[in-house]
């Protein structure tokens, strides 16, 4: 699908019973936290946040991502100051293996980087070999790996404009 084909659409509580489903979803369980547990963080952001939260829409909605100040965040401190990190999370089944994520995510990553930000970083989980595919063939570089908040080791992939 070409790029100029997805939106990302402001999160809004109405979306909480498709989060829900997408975070149910085998492929998605065991990344993400439990559904319960992100629909109350995404709650603590929805009113004015720092964090932006989006539907992706191709033609229906297919997935969600979202992005906040880098540096809310210990393990991203040689980052530059206005580096945006991201999550995303590819809800719909029969959306897997079409090249979807890695191309709204650069998509993305090219609004926020066109926004101001200097760079856009990822963190997936070392178990998560999909996940750090997906960024790699979105253009995102390795960085470095180093625990999260959590305590989890965790690839950081970097995502700057071409020099």
């Amino acid at each position: 699908m070409p790029p100029s084909e997805y939106r990302f659409v402001k999160v809004t509580r109405a979306d909480y019973p498709l989060l829900r489903r997408w975070l149910a979803e085998r492929h998605v369980v065991g990344i993400w936290g439990s559904p319960d547990e992100e629909i109350a963080l995404i709650e603590r952001e929805i009113d004015g946040g720092d964090c932006q939260m989006h539907i992706v829409h191709a033609e229906t909605p297919i997935g969600y991502i979202q992005n906040w100040d880098a540096h809310a965040e210990g393990h991203y401190r040689d980052l530059p100051r206005g580096t945006r990190a991201i999550d995303t999370l590819l809800g719909e089944p029969g959306s897997l293996g079409k090249g979807h994520a890695k191309a709204y995510t650069r998509l993305y990553s090219d609004q926020l980087l066109s926004q101001g930000a200097p760079m856009v970083v990822a963190d997936p989980r070392l178990t998560n070999s999909r996940g750090i595919a997906m960024y790699r063939a979105a253009g995102f570089r390795p960085h470095a790996q180093r625990r999260c908040e959590t305590g989890e080791m965790v690839q950081i992939l970097t995502y700057a404009p071409s020099s």
